[in-house]
């Protein structure tokens, strides 16, 4: 061997010696900065570790220890974060006491539609026909295909003649009392709802000059109405009851009376007492996922019950081309055959079906529960008084009047929130409680690591670049 290979054997030699010991070098600062780390670090157990003057199996197991500790950590610091990106809710009840509250609008229908008196009797067979089917075939030969429920009306005052042909509240309304003071049917709003012309009092939007509240609880401190449901002017129409439907809602909504609405029927005192109840939900992305938003058609407040029937009335109109006359819009009124034949077919298949729609719970939602309680009325003595001063028989009487009183049984509402479960502030607690309960960790000691990773890692490229420094 020549004497250049071997110095090229030699020089290759102390390379691989200097390098290996260099790796060597660089192993042993790392372990002992990480031995310095373990025995000043806050981190619970990790000096057990890195003491090289205990024996090496006590210092296995507390490696075993101190791993298992920090995987335990990891795992619930990790479903925390996932329980709180799963939005949870929980909900608070409350009673509130409160020195006034807002009365409800009281919208009352009476359940016969059209007064007898005012109808032709080619409308008295048309509705015959329709809502008596099985008893008018063979006695009523009405043709559907041309026929008006008002022969000489066009569509474009159909509604007005409707309004016109109802019951009306200066006839039907006897008495009326608002508290200590006298009221009449200029209190009443006349409007058209589900159910065909209702009335309304404390009608105002919420929140207007006007709105009438309460102070007190009590039957004197509320409404009362003597209604006469004028019995003797029924005819055929969707339901065969008389008396009274009545609805309790807040002002500004549409009221749902056919789903919703309570009966009163006459020859009793119905005492109906209010108590009032809200409940404010969460938006997205809580499951609850309630909305501020209004109606498409409709123009009234959101709520679920208006939606939902917004959501049939497009139905039937998508699927016939017209709409009920009871229902808000503008869209062409359908004829007596397309009503009977199309609408009420694609109505019924809508609630069978139970068709989706996209109804989400309002943010703010206002109930008022009813508790109806009935009396015999009138009391014979006053009934005596009634048959002398209106020479009306005792039959008529009760066929026809009654008396309702509506009122708070308390000055109070319930609400109902929903509010967020767990939240980033839960977080906090419980993945400090993991820190300081399994590893004796708080976040001063992640600084601590932080600190010694960001070091370790300057000394190792200090070493790198002292090495590739010219001598």
């Amino acid at each position: 061997m020549s004497v250049e290979n071997k110095i090229f054997t030699i020089s290759s030699t102390g390379d691989k010696v200097n390098s290996s010991m260099a790796d060597d070098g660089n192993r042993n600062h790392l372990a002992a900065d990480f031995k310095k780390f373990g025995d000043q670090t806050t981190f619970h157990g990790l000096r057990y570790v890195t003491n090289n003057t205990y024996h090496g199996v006590r210092r296995l197991i507390w490696l075993a220890v101190v791993l298992v500790m920090t995987s335990w950590l990891i795992f619930n610091v990790f479903r925390a974060f996932l329980l709180m990106y799963q939005y949870p809710e929980t909900s608070s009840i409350s009673v509130n006491y409160v020195p006034s509250i807002t009365f409800p609008a009281v919208t009352i229908c009476n359940i016969n539609q059209f007064r007898r008196n005012v109808l032709n009797p080619h409308t008295l067979q048309l509705l015959k026909q329709i809502f008596q089917p099985s008893e008018a075939q063979g006695n009523m030969s009405v043709d559907l295909a041309d026929a008006k429920l008002f022969p000489s009306t066009d569509q474009a005052n159909v509604t007005e003649v409707n309004m016109a042909v109802a019951h009306k509240i200066e006839d039907m309304l006897m008495k009326c009392q608002w508290g200590t003071e006298p009221c009449s049917h200029l209190n009443f709003t006349r409007r058209l709802t589900d159910f065909g012309v209702c009335d309304t009092f404390n009608d105002l939007p919420a929140g207007e000059r006007g709105v009438l509240s309460v102070r007190n609880p009590g039957i004197r401190n509320g409404l009362y109405m003597r209604l006469n449901i004028q019995q003797d002017l029924y005819t055929f129409g969707e339901s065969t009851a008389a008396g009274m439907k009545v609805l309790l809602h807040p002002q500004g909504e549409y009221p749902i009376i056919k789903e919703f609405a309570f009966s009163l029927a006459p020859g009793f005192e119905n005492s109906v007492g209010v108590r009032q109840q809200t409940v404010t939900s969460l938006k997205e992305p809580y499951k609850s996922n309630c909305t501020d938003g209004s109606l498409k058609e409709f123009p009234f407040k959101y709520s679920v019950p208006a939606c939902q029937l917004e959501c049939k009335a497009r139905y039937v109109i998508d699927k016939c081309g017209c709409r009920d006359i009871r229902w808000p819009g503008s869209g062409d009124i359908c004829t007596i055959e397309k009503l009977t034949t199309c609408s009420y077919v694609y109505e019924a298949e809508f609630l069978a079906r139970g068709e989706k729609c996209h109804c989400p719970m309002a943010c703010k939602t206002t109930t008022y529960d009813s508790k109806v309680s009935l009396a015999a009325w009138p009391a014979k003595h006053l009934l005596e008084e009634m048959r002398r001063d209106s020479n009306m028989s005792e039959d008529f009487i009760r066929d026809n009047f009654l008396d309702v009183y509506i009122y708070f049984e308390e000055i109070m509402y319930m609400n109902i929130e929903q509010q967020q479960a767990y939240t980033f502030t839960n977080v906090q607690s419980d993945v400090g409680g993991y820190l300081g309960l399994l590893c004796g960790m708080s976040l001063i000691t992640l600084v601590e690591w932080a600190d010694f990773i960001i070091i370790t890692i300057y000394k190792r490229c200090r070493r790198l670049m002292a090495k590739t420094e010219p001598a």
